[in-house]
């Protein structure tokens, strides 16, 4: 008996929800799924401390075409907490590069290797999270990625970092949901969590399994 699986799609591209708004997903249609795998990805978007930024709701319904009662809590977790510092690349980059220029890594505190970090373009929707495995120190200008760059960044692109060897600017989550019994989901990305925090920037992707 082969398993019917759907590829990898995003839900919410990557999009700036402003400290104190929140911002409603797309909703999900699960009605023929046995199963959904959520991928969630959220980063703090500027260099403004955080306690909590965003919370990420995400909730689940029965009902094909539901009233605002109908929907219910499944998850609620909570992003990146810490103060972020934002340097730009010194270089434009193109797609597939792994050593990115940046101007003092070790002055600019992006130093810390061994970290997934996040890269804000100017067109939002071209941001991506990078893991950073090694920098050259200020003597070198470079810090190096494991993968290479999806998109093409430029010296406006920033590097959204925490200056701490575990805190990560960017909270990510893998959710699997039973959906024999479920129509729709969404998620809530509430901005409002840390009302004086930073602005918040995320991203959701999905995977259908629709026979057994």
């Amino acid at each position: 008996m082969a398993l019917t699986k759907g590829s990898q799609t995003t839900l919410d591209e990557w999009a700036v929800t402003a400290n104190t708004a929140v911002r409603l997903g797309t909703e999900l249609d699960v009605s023929s799924a046995y199963h959904c795998t959520l991928y969630i990805k959220a980063a703090l978007g500027e260099a403004v401390a955080s306690t909590g930024q965003p919370e990420i709701i995400l909730q689940t319904t029965g009902e094909a075409s539901p009233a605002k009662e109908d929907w219910t809590n499944y998850a609620r977790m909570v992003g990146p907490v810490g103060t972020s510092v934002v340097p730009t690349l010194n270089a434009t980059e193109p797609a597939g590069e792994t050593s990115l220029a940046t101007l003092n890594p070790e002055t600019t505190s992006i130093d810390n290797d061994g970290k997934f970090k996040f890269l804000r373009h100017t067109t939002i929707a071209n941001s991506e999270v990078v893991f950073q495995t090694a920098n050259s120190g200020d003597a070198g200008d470079t810090i190096t990625i494991l993968d290479g760059l999806t998109n093409e960044q430029d010296t406006n692109t920033i590097v959204v970092d925490i200056d701490d060897p575990r805190q990560e600017a960017v909270a990510q989550w893998t959710l699997g949901i039973n959906c024999i019994g479920l129509s729709r989901i969404r998620i809530i990305y509430n901005a409002d969590y840390d009302t004086d925090g930073p602005d918040a920037v995320c991203y959701s992707a999905y995977t259908l399994n629709t026979g057994i």
